[in-house]
């Protein structure tokens, strides 16, 4: 859990330490499916009052499809933390069905660095179960998660988050960035539930920076994910 732009699809309270206007975008392909591939892109723009990001995240195809609409505030709380809160459409596209599902909901977050290189936060979806459907009482899943993240130098980065859906076990995910040579980034990572690892490598040409990651699972196919951001500095 560090402060960078992906912050905006994890905790926006990392947001609150960029400097600069960002934008990007991803795309990870499930386990060669490509009816079950994600898209997901995102703005973020400082001000001197906080910094505000919009965000798309579409997961499915033309039959079936979750799609999510974000808009965030992240601000810093002195030296050493920041805040933020997210205010999200989630719908759900069915072409066979004449009613589809949607909902308004919340995310919120805060994130500390005690000492200097040193981060820990916290972050929260949908606190409230937002209910969904009246069929069985469908809700839209809570999320919660609490990570770490460490600077061991400006060369190697080591991360540790736990999450938990109010549904099922909780997952835990570490993963180390080791800076190879310069704008060369190597990456490495494990989760559960299921068990899976990941293997990266990232590349930054002065504004932009691409990354790219390679995803195993227990028993289904290779899972990969691309993605491009530029910094207006």
């Amino acid at each position: 859990m560090l402060p960078d732009f992906w912050s905006a699809f994890g905790n926006q309270s990392g947001l609150a330490y960029l400097e600069h206007p960002e934008i990007g975008a991803s795309y990870y392909n499930a386990y060669q499916l490509w009816e079950l591939g994600t898209q997901a892109g995102a703005f973020v723009y400082p001000t001197r009052t906080g910094n505000f990001a919009a965000s798309l995240h579409r997961t499915g195809y033309s039959l079936f499809s979750k799609n999510q609409m974000g808009l965030a505030y992240a601000r810093k709380l002195g030296e050493k933390w920041s805040a933020s809160v997210q205010f999200d459409y989630l719908y759900y596209h069915q072409s066979e069905q004449t009613q589809h599902k949607g909902a308004f909901l919340i995310e919120a977050g805060v994130m500390a660095e005690p000492i200097d290189g040193f981060f820990i936060g916290a972050h929260v979806y949908n606190p409230t179960r937002v209910k969904l459907s009246d069929y069985q009482d469908e809700r839209v899943p809570t999320l919660m998660k609490a990570g770490l993240g460490y600077y061991f130098s400006q060369w190697v980065v080591v991360t540790l988050e736990a999450e938990k859906d109010l549904e099922f076990k909780p997952r835990v995910k570490c993963g180390v960035e080791y800076q190879a040579v310069t704008h060369l980034f190597l990456r490495m990572g494990l989760m559960t539930q299921p068990n899976q690892f990941t293997l990266g490598l990232g590349y930054q040409l002065k504004n932009l920076t691409t990354d790219i990651a390679f995803v195993t699972h227990e028993t289904l196919p290779l899972s990969t994910q691309i993605s491009l951001k530029y910094s207006f500095k």
